[in-house]
C-alpha cells in the first residue's frame, strides 16, 4: 500500500495499524472505498477503533458506492444517532434501545 493512502487514514486518527487492518479488508476495491467508509463512520462520531470493528464485521459496506454510504449515514443522523451513540428520545420519558435505529429501519 502506499504512503498516502496510510497518511489519509492516519490524519482521520487511525494508528498505523489500524489504517493497515482497513486497506486490507477489501484490497480488490481499492484504497478509496476504506478511506470513504471509515471516513462516513468517523463523522457519525463513532471511534476509529469502533469504525474499524464494524467494517471487519461488515466488509459488504465497502463495496458500497460513496454516495449511498453518505446516504445511509444521514439516516442515522435523522434516526438519533449523535455522537455514536443513539440520542434517547421518546414519549414520557421512554429510553430505545441502542440499536432502535436498526431495528427500525435495518435497511439503513
Amino acid at each position: 500500500r502506499g504512503c498516502g493512502e496510510v497518511l489519509a487514514l492516519r490524519s482521520m486518527g487511525f494508528s498505523q495499524e489500524q489504517a493497515r487492518r482497513l486497506l486490507g479488508l477489501q484490497p480488490q476495491l481499492g484504497p478509496e472505498r476504506p478511506e470513504a467508509a471509515a471516513a462516513q463512520l468517523l463523522l457519525l462520531g463513532l471511534s476509529a477503533e469502533a469504525a474499524l470493528a464494524l467494517l471487519e464485521r461488515s466488509p459488504a459496506l465497502l463495496r458500497l458506492p460513496t454516495e449511498r454510504l453518505k446516504e445511509r449515514a444521514e439516516d442515522l443522523r435523522r434516526l438519533g444517532l449523535d455522537g455514536g451513540r443513539v440520542a434517547r428520545r421518546g414519549r414520557a420519558g421512554a429510553q430505545r434501545s441502542p440499536a432502535w435505529p436498526l431495528t427500525r429501519c435495518p435497511q439503513v
